[in-house]
C-alpha cells in the first residue's frame, strides 16, 4: 500500500521577500484618487493631504541589520541609522521629510545610558534634516533588539514624484555618489577587524551611517526626473526592480561604477549585488541627466551614468569590451 508523503509548508525562505510581497498584495489597497502610490512598488506610499503626504516605515533587527558585537559599535550611530534608512525612502520618492514615529522594542537588561544614546542620535539625524519626531511606542522583550521608524513627508503635486514605474528605452541610468563603500564596511566589520586607515573607516560609516540623499532627491524631481529609487540592497536589484512588470532590459557599464575610495576595479560586485549604499538611482533623458548633474555638482555630490535602459529583456553586465557574470542579485530578506 502506497504511502502519501507529507508535504513540507511552503516557509518565507522559500518564497523570499519578493515572493512574500507578491503573495499578499491582495491584501493591500491598489493606488485611487485619494492614494495615489501604494505599496509594494516603490519606497513609500503618497495620498492626498497638504499637499500630500508621503509615508515610509523600516525596520532595524539585532543580528540581522546589526550587531552590538561589531568592533567600535556605538548606539548614537545606530540612532541615525535608523532615521537615515527611512529618509532614504523619504529621498526615493523626491519627498520632503515633515515628522517621525519611532517604535523600539527592548531588552530590560539593556543599560538606560545605551537607550539615551540611541535616541541621542536619533534626534540628531531627525532634526538635521528639520524631521520632528512626533511620538512611537517603546515595548520590552526578551529576545532581540527590534527597531522601528515611520518617516511621513510631502511632496508639492501628484507629478513631483519620483516612481519606479515609467522608464523608456534609450534612457540613461545614473547614481549618486560612490558605490561599493558600505558592502566593503560590512565585510570589515563581519571580520572582527576594527578600521585601520580613513579609507576604511568610511567603509564602516558608509555602512553604518550612511547619509540619505534628501536634497539630491528633489534636486532630481526638479530636473524633470521621475523615475527612480534608492539603492538599498544593490545596483541590480534596483534596475531590476525599475524594469519589473515591462519588457525592457537595462545594459550597466561595470567599468564606470563610481567605486568608494580605497576600493579596486576588481572588486566592481561589491557595487553591484551587495551594498546597501542608500544612494539614489535614475532613469531619465540624457538631457535631464545633465541639468541634474550640474546642480549637484554644486553641491560637490557627483551624478554618475552607469548605463542605460533598452528594449531586450534581461540586465547585463558589460566591463569594457567584454561581458561580466554575476554571481546572486543583491540582498532579499529571508533567504
Amino acid at each position: 500500500m502506497a504511502h502519501r508523503v507529507a508535504r513540507r509548508p511552503r516557509t518565507l525562505a522559500d518564497l523570499g521577500e519578493r515572493g512574500l510581497l507578491r503573495s499578499i498584495a491582495r491584501y493591500l489597497d491598489p493606488p485611487s484618487r485619494a492614494l495615489l502610490v501604494a505599496a509594494p512598488k516603490d519606497d513609500a506610499a503618497v495620498w492626498r493631504g497638504d499637499p500630500f503626504v508621503v509615508a515610509t516605515t523600516d525596520t532595524m533587527v539585532e543580528e540581522i541589520d546589526f550587531r552590538l558585537d561589531w568592533p567600535g559599535f556605538d548606539f548614537a550611530m545606530l540612532g541615525r541609522r535608523l532615521i537615515s534608512i527611512n529618509l532614504s525612502d523619504l529621498a526615493a520618492m523626491g519627498a520632503e521629510p515633515r515628522y517621525a514615529l519611532v517604535s523600539l522594542t527592548l531588552r530590560g537588561t539593556l543599560a538606560v545610558a545605551d537607550v539615551r544614546r540611541l535616541y541621542e542620535g536619533i534626534a540628531h539625524q531627525a532634526r538635521r534634516f528639520s524631521c520632528a519626531i512626533a511620538g512611537g511606542d517603546v515595548s520590552g522583550t526578551l529576545g532581540l533588539l527590534t527597531l522601528t521608524a515611520t518617516l511621513v513627508g510631502r511632496i508639492d503635486s501628484a507629478r513631483s514624484v519620483l516612481r519606479r514605474d515609467g522608464a523608456r528605452p534609450g534612457w540613461l541610468l545614473a547614481v549618486t555618489g560612490a558605490l561599493g563603500g558600505a558592502a566593503a564596511g560590512l565585510r570589515l566589520l563581519e571580520s572582527g577587524r576594527r578600521p585601520a586607515t580613513a579609507r576604511e573607516r568610511g567603509w564602516v560609516s558608509a555602512q553604518l551611517d550612511p547619509t540619505p540623499r534628501v536634497i539630491a532627491g528633489r534636486v532630481l524631481v526638479d530636473a524633470g526626473i521621475r523615475v527612480g529609487g534608492d539603492i538599498s540592497d544593490g545596483l541590480y536589484r534596483e534596475v531590476e526592480r525599475l524594469l519589473e512588470g515591462t519588457r525592457l532590459g537595462a545594459t550597466i557599464a561595470v567599468d564606470r561604477l563610481p567605486l568608494a575610495p580605497g576600493l579596486q576595479r576588481k572588486e566592481w560586485a561589491l557595487a553591484v549585488k551587495d551594498s546597501e549604499d542608500f544612494e539614489l538611482l535614475c532613469a531619465a533623458p540624457a538631457a535631464r541627466i545633465a541639468a541634474a548633474r550640474r546642480v549637484l555638482e554644486r553641491l560637490e555630490l557627483p551624478l554618475t551614468v552607469v548605463g542605460e535602459i533598452d528594449a531586450r529583456p534581461g540586465i547585463r553586465l558589460r566591463n569594457g569590451s567584454r561581458m561580466e557574470r554575476l554571481e546572486g542579485a543583491g540582498y532579499e530578506h529571508f533567504r
